[in-house]
């Protein structure tokens, strides 16, 4: 069906691609996709396509009525290009085509003209569907699921932007978080000592993604301090200066963080991008790591940044005594509690 997809696109000259689908939830860490869309785009680039593939996948935590999110994730995505004509063809495969085109002219509208191209399941005999258990139950289920829709699915498309606009979020979360993942679960390197990695490995721990601690902060800066040696836990002391200072807001009370730069990466091509934020809070010793957390953040380009403490992530010494880390300055002690990202490793640290 990618096959005939293709050479239709091609036949009647479109002008773009959007490829749809749902999240691969069970076998992701195997296949290296997050949804359906990553996979088939992969194996569209692989047959040979090569003009531009647009995604319009749905977040993992849709479950319901995913095929109306996907026309909703869809039409974000023609918004998002205005020049794009309000015209569109959907191919897809089986006896539910008619009731996806009817999904997709619900969240779209009257403005837009959709045309449906159905290929058939060959699963079953599309022709004599009822001498088949399949066919049957597919049909006869698809007959009632066509009428639900037309009579009676009346969706409030702003509802459904806000759940998407979360999971699309939380998504987010989860992907920069399975970096780490995959950096400890690789024996050359992970942060932790070979005897624990063998012996009692277990995956980092995180709070669940929580929209209310990604802040606005205002950004001031201030690099008229001079260069100190920040202190770790061993003798080790880093160069670092003062870069500015972050003021924010955690539910109704006002917050300030100063972020640092490391001096000897200034003119890294990756890390001379990014400042250091090391904060303790309320939660150390309790449910995160009792020496602080850290954040890094891009060197922010005006006056304000958001900081997302989500992304909040524990130190090396927090999985093995042989690390030496910056500790958190006394400036950085934040009195609330920060409920996001990384939580406590072990008991023992």
């Amino acid at each position: 069906s990618v096959k005939k997809a293709i050479q239709l696109f091609r036949d009647d000259h479109y002008e773009n691609m959007i490829v749809t689908g749902i999240p691969i939830l069970k076998w992701q860490p195997v296949s290296g996709y997050h949804n359906v869309a990553e996979a088939t785009a992969a194996v569209i680039r692989k047959l040979g396509f090569r003009d531009t593939i647009y995604l319009a996948p749905i977040p993992a935590s849709i479950l319901r009525d995913r095929t109306y999110s996907t026309a909703v994730v869809t039409r974000e995505l023609f918004e998002q290009h205005p020049q794009w004509k309000k015209s569109f063809n959907i191919y897809s495969v089986g006896v539910h085509s008619r009731r996806s085109r009817l999904m997709f002219e619900k969240a779209f509208g009257d403005d837009y003209h959709i045309g449906i191209y159905a290929d058939n399941d060959q699963s079953f005999d599309a022709v004599h569907w009822w001498k088949s258990s399949k066919g049957f139950r597919n049909v006869s289920n698809e007959f009632m699921a066509y009428l639900f829709v037309r009579f009676f699915f009346h969706p409030d498309i702003h509802q459904y932007i806000k759940q998407i606009d979360f999971g699309k979020y939380v998504d987010s979360i989860e992907k920069f978080r399975a970096k780490s993942i995959a950096e400890f679960t690789d024996p050359s390197k992970t942060p932790l000592d070979s005897l624990h990695f063998y012996t009692a490995y277990h995956d980092p721990v995180y709070f669940s993604a929580n929209p209310t601690f990604r802040v606005k902060a205002g950004f001031e800066i201030d690099t008229t301090g001079e260069i100190f040696g920040m202190a770790t836990n061993t003798n080790r002391k880093p160069n670092y200066r003062i870069y500015g200072h972050l003021h924010f807001m955690i539910g109704d009370t006002a917050q300030q963080l100063t972020v640092y730069q490391n001096v000897d990466f200034m003119n890294d091509p990756e890390y001379g991008k990014l400042l250091f934020l090391p904060f303790r809070d309320k939660t150390n010793e309790h449910s995160t790591y009792g020496a602080g957390r850290y954040l890094d953040i891009s060197i922010p380009a005006s006056d304000s940044i958001y900081l997302d403490f989500n992304k909040a992530y524990n130190p090396y010494c927090a999985y093995a005594d042989r690390w030496s880390c910056p500790l958190v300055p006394f400036e950085n002690h934040l009195e609330v509690s920060i409920l996001a990202g990384e939580k406590k490793y072990r008991d023992s640290h």
